[in-house]
């Protein structure tokens, strides 16, 4: 198995501190680059998430690297270590989700387009098969000339979390073919623990904050609630998962038909696919999605 350099949350190169400059980041993943009014420095991922998330990436990559070269003993301790912060990323994210006040009503029609955070999660995509790492944001921070660091609004880090998830799930699911008995085990505990946790919070989004009611459009289909790019709510960011998801089945698939990977490992991927399913019809029901024009 090829190393695969898991992409990290678009908003969390603030808190790796080891960013490109913003010109070469944007060049490499294609990711667009915020910035403070004035300056070169990209909006911080609050460090309640951003912290684990990006002691969980290390950890998977290193446990990938381990097994590329047939150590798989030491591979057992990154794996548990990804499934720890994971975890943290997950308490985080209910954290920062029960400290945000509802949106006033008045605002619930200048979220920024769903569409625009679709268009950003393929490109995140994209850049996690090219095996780059993504920098930048999803928001762009407007202040004074000499604006104080800016930090990503709440849906925008919690997002971060879903792709941490989906880095982690990724990575788990390249490890399978490669791993058996006990090192097998321990790569389907990250694997779950990644799904399981995304369940959990986007059923914790789902009752913090229920989707507004969608306008109906011309055709009867539910309208642009978007006016303002600086305002981002859930119901901007929660059709964007289905790109996350949609990709990780898509793999999961390609790897139960190869006909190389050993049955065991293949059987692993049964459960994760159906509950993958299952979160992807939900969040459809909840946050239908957008057309992406």
């Amino acid at each position: 198995m090829v190393s695969r350099r898991t992409t990290l949350p678009l908003a969390l190169a603030a808190v790796l501190a080891v960013a490109l400059p913003a010109g070469a980041a944007q060049a490499q993943s294609g990711a667009p680059v915020a910035h403070s009014a004035g300056s070169d420095a990209p909006a911080l991922t609050p460090s309640v998430v951003g912290a684990p998330l990006a002691r969980a990436d290390k950890a998977i990559n290193n446990a990938a690297d381990a097994i590329d070269a047939g150590n798989g003993a030491q591979a057992v301790g990154p794996l548990r270590a990804s499934r720890r912060y994971m975890i943290r990323a997950y308490r985080g994210a209910k954290f920062l989700i029960a400290q945000t006040p509802p949106a006033p009503p008045a605002e619930a029609g200048s979220a920024a387009s769903a569409a625009r955070f679709v268009r950003l999660a393929r490109r995140a995509v994209r850049a996690s098969h090219r095996g780059h790492t993504a920098t930048g944001s999803w928001i762009r921070a407007r202040a004074g000339q000499f604006a104080a660091p800016a930090f990503a609004d709440t849906p925008t880090a919690v997002f971060a979390v879903f792709q941490g998830q989906y880095d982690v799930a990724t990575a788990a699911v390249g490890m399978l073919p490669d791993v058996q008995g006990a090192l097998l085990a321990r790569v389907k505990t990250s694997l779950y623990t990644a799904i399981v946790l995304r369940n959990r919070l986007v059923k914790v989004i789902h009752a913090a904050f229920p989707p507004a009611p969608a306008e109906q459009g011309s055709a009867g289909q539910p309208g642009a609630r978007a006016a303002q790019e600086d305002v981002v709510t859930f119901d901007t960011v929660m059709p964007g998962l289905t790109v996350l998801l949609d990709d990780e089945m898509q793999q999961m698939k390609a790897t139960q038909q190869d006909t190389t990977v050993p049955a065991a490992s293949s059987a692993v991927l049964a459960n994760a696919l159906a509950a993958d399913q299952q979160i992807e019809a939900q969040v459809n029901l909840w946050w239908p999605p957008v057309v992406d024009d």
